[in-house]
């Protein structure tokens, strides 16, 4: 099937949009739901400029046929990260297949995963050369990546750990080293890797120059890693290393040395996210591990990040072990579930998830060079995630937005009321209907969250395909907010449906049918009060 795309992954306000569309047809472009302009195309489409937001197109072919998709228009494509990641760096890698992929799902950055020499030495001066790992780099290869990804609009990013060094250089940093109470250094595996200590002023100088070289090399960003231990620690002359301490001093040199690239830092499990988040770098991204092992621990976690810094992007990466187990007692569905209920418990509340990349693959496993090839079903889905993600930015990503789900609804608030014959509450809750509410510019955003089919809320284990669906009612007090509503659901992409609320004495009513995963609601404020 030949895919509606577009040409870019984002565009600026002053950049004409424009793609490929499978046949000759039409194109109908949306706002939230609201037709906004019409034009028709052959296989190549232009459909001119726009004022920055939020997209979503219906492509309606001559025949009948049709397809959907999304853009966004943006001054900084930064604010509305979509994070995704590579792996492979040999002469075989089909550059094309991954940048089609980077295309169909918008993303806007991508992490180039072991891709240098050394934890040590990033880069090489040999054009081939094998990672710490074993795998085979072509340095063309990576360069070709870089520059195809840039035509797009998407961010390189190169992987670095920030304090890891090998056998070798472990003789040449002992002295930067971080040691327990009883003298042993702190380690990475079997004489894989010795920790030192970032904030050390000579690895700092040394990193420092690794990393302009690596930005000479094409890189305009780093994702900069850490293991999530140690937390403290003693130096080689027994002084007390607290790293919530040392890693902000780290970033914020990093930060003023190499002005021109943006930095990612990875908070292991949340740690030390209250202190990396005040730096200058320009991205909150955790990478989830048990206990943070429920949907409600998602939400927390990006609820907490947004409120630590509500002006940068938000990444989680919270892989999922199912894909790693398909055909070893889980079945693709209950995989495919398990993303979309994942998925959707981390952007509704205005995150992005870290969790596909390549030319298809998704993650599963910390070392991403053992991913899931997932077949084309699984990556339509996916697709569909990502397109509903794009068309409901203005939504999602309202940085003036407010958590009010216990303020406005439930308990003894009367703003927002609902009502159906299955269960549903304001928490994730197994055979329920977990209901999310915001209120920013867009007006309120409601989220319904199906775990109707659930028996548990834990978020990396198999689940039960989505199959059961609901009606719930929705009232509202009707002062300021118009009667005009849109709707969007997971299974159906980037397309939003416009619905009438009905007014009864001071407040609007709707019922909305519950088909999938996830389904937004939207009321707007009235635009003449």
């Amino acid at each position: 099937m030949v895919n509606l795309i577009f040409e870019k992954t984002s565009y600026r306000p002053t950049e004409t949009i424009t793609g490929f569309a499978p046949s000759s047809g039409s194109i109908r472009v949306f706002h939230l739901g609201t037709p906004i302009k019409e034009v028709a195309c052959t296989d190549e489409f232009d459909l001119g400029i726009f004022p920055e937001g939020s997209y979503s197109i219906t492509w309606s072919g001559n025949g009948g046929e049709k397809q959907n998709s999304a853009f966004e228009v943006l001054q900084d494509p930064w604010s509305r990260l979509r994070y995704g990641f590579i792996s492979e760096f040999s002469d075989s890698v089909e550059v094309d297949n991954y940048v089609d992929w980077a295309k169909k799902l918008h993303i806007t950055a991508v992490q180039f995963y072991d891709w240098a020499w050394k934890h040590e030495f990033l880069t090489s001066e040999t054009t081939h050369y094998p990672d710490p790992l074993g795998q085979l780099i072509s340095t063309e290869k990576i360069k070709e990546l870089i520059r195809r990804y840039q035509d797009i609009g998407v961010t390189a990013s190169g992987y670095a750990a920030i304090y890891a060094v090998d056998g070798d250089g472990w003789e040449r940093w002992k002295s930067s080293g971080l040691f327990d109470t009883k003298g042993n250094p702190y380690t990475l595996g079997e004489d894989f890797l010795w920790i030192v200590d970032p904030a050390d002023p000579k690895w700092l100088k040394h990193m420092t120059s690794e990393l302009q070289k690596a930005h000479e090399f094409g890189f305009n960003a780093f994702h900069l890693d850490q293991y999530g231990w140690p937390k403290n620690a003693l130096r080689t002359d027994g002084v007390a290393v607290d790293l919530s301490t040392r890693f902000p001093e780290m970033l914020n040199h990093f930060v003023s040395a190499l002005p021109e690239c943006k930095l990612i830092f990875n908070n292991v499990n949340d740690y030390p996210t209250w202190s990396t988040s005040q730096t200058g770098q320009h991205a909150t991204y955790i990478e989830v591990w048990d206990p943070h092992s429920t949907y409600r621990h998602l939400a927390e976690l990006v609820s907490k990040a947004r409120g630590l810094n509500p002006v940068d992007p938000v990444i989680l990466s919270a892989y999922l072990h199912p894909f790693g187990s398909i055909g070893k007692g889980v079945e693709e569905a209950e995989a495919v579930a398990a993303f979309e209920l994942t998925f959707a418990s981390i952007t509704s509340g205005g995150a992005s998830h870290l969790i596909t990349g390549g030319d298809g693959r998704v993650l599963h496993h910390a070392y991403y060079v053992n991913n899931y090839i997932a077949p084309e079903a699984t990556l339509r889905t996916i697709q569909k995630y990502f397109d509903l993600v794009v068309a409901s930015g203005d939504l999602l990503y309202d940085t003036s937005r407010e958590d009010v789900t216990l303020i406005e609804a439930f308990g003894v608030n009367n703003e927002i009321k609902f009502d159906s014959l299955v269960p549903f509450s304001y928490e994730p809750l197994p055979r329920n209907m977990w209901i999310r509410v915001f209120k920013g510019k867009t007006g309120l955003t409601i989220h319904i969250i199906n775990l109707l089919d659930q028996d548990n809320c834990i978020w990396d284990t198999p689940k039960n395909q989505i199959t059961s669906s609901a009606e719930l009612g929705i009232s509202i007090e009707a002062a300021a907010f118009s009667s005009q509503i849109s709707v969007a659901r997971g299974i159906s992409g980037s397309e939003f449906q416009l619905k009438k609320m009905s007014i009864e004495g001071s407040r609007l009513q709707v019922k909305v049918d519950i088909q999938s995963a996830w389904t937004i609601v939207n009321i707007p404020f009235d635009a003449n009060n």
